[in-house]
């Protein structure tokens, strides 16, 4: 992290009311954001300072965190500060732990959590989420935008070159077969493609247990930068396709079994998680290699070293993924 952001972080906090900042640790460097645990005025706290120049993020977050205040959620913290300006947000510490063994009772808490911030009228003045989609060809449209991004990478290491075979030999191929297969449904089965605002859900967006945290058997939601209305079907198959969660296909049943959402069934909303799985699961493919995308050259041999690890095992991870779900025998 940089010294002068972390400076400007400090004087930030100071003028919020924080003079005795003990403790200052990084926990987590993500790709839009960095988060430090810090200990002031007897409390732990969590410092987020957002990446990018733009504010729009951060916009979001607030936007979405004063929506689920007012809604009384339970399943959330109450924010202390956003600084638009600063971009940066200081939020209560939750001193708790990541699911790693997922249980029918997670299952029901997460649905549950779902249930209970579309309950509400004042959701249909959220803006639509990121990459959210309004009109369901954009769930293929989605994937080719993440594909043709990756496609503009400038081949010039080995690992890069390796990515590109992957990208050529795999990924496009797949794409191009699963688009055919989409070309073949009867028009009958896709009944309603152009969804109203009160057939959109209100969506975390980012959603999975990635970005929930567990304490005394409570579960707890975080990360909403990327939240708004969305097609309840795009919210499914994120649920499903997430890398970094292992669920039975019990556990997926349970999930839509217990959602109670206005305009759908659970029937139909499995039909259509049947047609636009594969281009969410393709989609995920590419978010995986988001690495190679955002990798700039670098001078400094020590972090060009490292970013090539972080690649290499990227395109492992991505490599794995890919055979899991479109090669199986």
């Amino acid at each position: 992290m940089n010294k002068n952001i972390l400076k400007k972080a400090k004087i930030h906090l100071k003028k919020i009311g924080f003079n005795t900042i003990l403790n200052l640790k990084e926990i987590k460097e993500g790709r839009n954001s960095n988060v430090f645990r810090f200990k002031a005025n007897k409390r732990e706290l969590v410092l987020k300072i957002y990446k990018y120049r733009s504010n729009l993020r951060i916009k979001r977050e607030s936007l979405f965190y004063k929506f689920l205040n007012k809604i009384n959620s339970k399943q959330v913290v109450t924010p202390i500060n956003f600084s638009i300006k600063n971009n940066m947000a200081v939020f209560p510490y939750i001193d708790g732990f990541k699911i790693k063994n997922i249980k029918n009772t997670h299952i029901k808490e997460v649905s549950n959590f779902v249930n209970q911030i579309n309950k509400s009228k004042v959701s249909k003045k959220l803006p639509l989420a990121i990459d959210g989609i309004q009109d369901r060809m954009h769930h293929i449209k989605l994937c080719e935008k993440k594909i043709n991004e990756l496609k503009l990478i400038k081949i010039n290491t080995l690992v890069k070159k390796n990515f590109s075979i992957f990208l050529i030999s795999k990924i496009i191929p797949k794409f191009i077969e699963i688009k055919k297969d989409f070309k073949k449904i009867k028009k009958h089965d896709l009944p309603k493609m152009k969804l109203t605002k009160k057939e959109m859900i209100v969506s975390p967006s980012d959603f999975g247990f990635h970005n929930i945290i567990a304490k005394n058997k409570k579960l707890f939601f975080i990360d909403f930068e990327y939240a708004g209305l969305d097609d309840p079907i795009k919210l499914l198959c994120d649920f499903y396709c997430q890398p970094d969660q292992i669920m039975k296909d019990e556990q997926k049943k349970i999930f839509v079994k217990n959602l109670l959402l206005k305009n759908y069934s659970m029937k139909g909303l499995n039909s259509y998680v049947k047609i636009f799985l594969s281009f969410h699961r393709l989609k995920w493919c590419c978010i995986m290699l988001n690495e190679f995308k955002n990798d700039k050259h670098n001078t400094n041999k020590l972090i060009a070293k490292n970013n090539e690890k972080i690649m290499k095992r990227q395109l492992i991870k991505t490599k794995i993924y890919f055979k899991k779900n479109f090669e199986k025998k």
